[in-house]
């Protein structure tokens, strides 16, 4: 195919799919001057998925050809009703992208909210009982402060440790949608990668992701027709995927779902500890 002009206003509708996914997983922040609130006004993955695209850049070992001559999927995709071109170009950004996290990620730490929901819960966790006089723990519990160079300090009053969780439970919305909250520390000189079967759930839940955006939720949702044995699951689409593009060279992604569903069971509340290197 031709190379993708550079033009972030007159946007290639070739690229409608990939756009909508993209700005899910990398939305472009900008902030409104009349309220200070912050909105999400397109994605910042178009210009390096452009460039990467004119480059011959991107991950990845399969052609168009190679699409395009898939009978198996092809035929689902038409089912479907899906644009074959545009679901190319989703299937390329999705595959760049979860190999930029992946295989080729940078050391990421997790965003505060995830520390204080871990530090309530092992309190309410240990909780024995809370009647007028305070709260009592199953076993002795301390929390402590240590700044480098000083003395360590030391919380073991069960009441005010019981007070810190409550605050923070009962908080959580608002402590989480602070903006000190909301910043993953990022070490860029620090590679990281991920096994390859978080690669696999992540391609799949990118892709479960489009198909539940609106309109694509509706506009996909196509019932097989009687006597048709071509099948309209989109997870076993996706499955089909993962062996089309090498992600698993198991060849039972490409006979049925069975093998997916059990990397979605596996990685249900599964969270990244990987910043992604290229759409950032």
């Amino acid at each position: 195919m031709e190379k993708l002009k550079e033009d972030y206003i007159n946007i290639d509708p070739r690229l409608e799919y990939m756009e909508q996914i993209a700005t899910l997983y990398v939305p472009d922040i900008d902030i409104d001057p009349s309220t200070g609130e912050k909105y999400i006004c397109g994605t910042a993955a178009l210009p390096f998925f452009i460039n990467r695209y004119n480059q011959n850049g991107l991950y990845g070992h399969f052609t168009y050809e190679d699409y395009t001559g898939n009978e198996s999927i092809q035929e689902m995709l038409k089912g479907l009703g899906i644009d074959i071109d545009k679901f190319w170009f989703l299937l390329l950004f999705i595959f760049d992208y979860t190999c930029g996290t992946c295989l080729d990620g940078m050391k990421a730490t997790g965003i505060g909210i995830e520390q204080l929901i871990k530090f309530a819960k092992a309190i309410a966790d240990n909780h024995k009982e809370i009647n007028q006089f305070g709260v009592s723990f199953k076993k002795p519990i301390t929390v402590s402060v240590k700044i480098e160079g000083k003395h360590q300090i030391v919380i073991d009053k069960a009441n005010a440790i019981g007070y810190l969780a409550t605050i923070i439970a009962n908080n959580l919305k608002e402590i989480e949608e602070h903006p000190w909250m909301q910043n993953q520390q990022v070490s860029i000189s620090t590679h990281a990668e991920e096994k390859e079967s978080v690669q696999i759930w992540l391609f799949y839940k990118m892709f479960n992701d489009f198909f539940n955006l609106e309109p694509y939720n509706k506009l996909f949702n196509v019932r097989q027709k009687k006597g048709s044995t071509i099948s309209l699951s989109k997870t076993l689409l996706i499955s089909r995927l993962i062996y089309f593009t090498k992600l698993s060279k198991h060849s039972k992604f490409s006979d049925d779902e069975d093998v997916l569903k059990g990397y979605i069971k596996q990685y249900k509340d599964k969270r990244i500890d990987t910043a992604n290197s290229i759409y950032f």
